[in-house]
């Protein structure tokens, strides 16, 4: 008897091991994603629920690399941060693809490729290049890579939470120009209805990827989901609904 319970606690044992084990192996393959929740078409909210082309890609990714998402939605500003501080593993919101950046963190292979344009003010006709934004004061959310591109370019950056909040203040003039990119403006800024414009031509082709650690584990996984995506057409269809085209290259 002593015998049989001695085989019948150690069979309970195992299988609590096991179990503890499965457990955590289920955690393992939650990733916690950062993003902004209030840059569309990229990052937004629709009926209360996340949604667009960023989120849309990240959940197929994480589909097919066999990860579970859960969403965290922050200021832009405080999402490498955030990372920074292991509080998320990913960021999924349009993050440039930079040398600056690449030397302190890892990203996956590039899901949009795309450039940067200037916005003004619909009555502005003074400003068309980056040359013109000499003196003139840019709205920029924080954070974000066209605070540097206007500074370079010997303008004052005013900083705002998001982007919508940058554009408002251009339409009432408190600020001289903006800078987003083409996808945005050539979908979210005719939607939104802002008497503004956008001028010039497009300039600093930029690609951008999901963000995350420099020794993170998920970069291989992610770019075998995203090759797999590219080759199948899913990644282009996903650009087909959010901007009529593929921008994944």
């Amino acid at each position: 008897m002593k015998h049989g319970l001695k085989l019948a606690v150690a069979a309970l044992s195992t299988a609590g091991v096991l179990a503890a084990c499965g457990a955590s192996n289920e955690e393992a393959k939650m990733i916690t994603v950062g993003t902004e929740a209030t840059y569309p078409p990229f990052t937004y909210k629709e009926k209360g629920e996340l949604t667009g082309y960023d989120i849309d890609v990240m959940n197929e990714v994480a589909k097919r690399a066999g990860y579970k998402v859960d969403y965290k939605a922050m200021d832009f500003k405080g999402l490498i941060p955030a990372l920074d501080s292991e509080r998320i593993d990913v960021i999924a919101n349009q993050m440039g693809i930079t040398d600056e950046r690449k030397e302190k963190y890892a990203f996956s292979d590039p899901y949009t490729v795309s450039g940067s344009t200037i916005i003004v003010n619909e009555k502005t006709d003074d400003i068309k290049t980056l040359d013109d934004l000499k003196g003139k004061v840019v709205g920029s959310t924080q954070g974000s890579l066209y605070a540097k591109t206007a500074e370079d370019a010997g303008a004052k950056v005013k900083y705002y939470k998001g982007a919508n909040q940058v554009l408002k203040d251009l339409e009432a003039g408190r600020v001289d120009a903006a800078m987003n990119d083409r996808l945005f403006v050539l979908t979210e800024l005719k939607k939104a209805g802002y008497k503004v414009k956008a001028v010039g031509e497009t300039f600093d082709k930029n690609e951008s990827g999901f963000m995350m650690a420099k020794d993170s584990k998920y970069a291989e996984d992610f770019n075998e989901a995203l090759a797999e995506m590219k080759k199948d057409g899913t990644l282009a269809d996903i650009g087909k609904k959010y901007f009529d085209e593929d921008i994944s290259q």
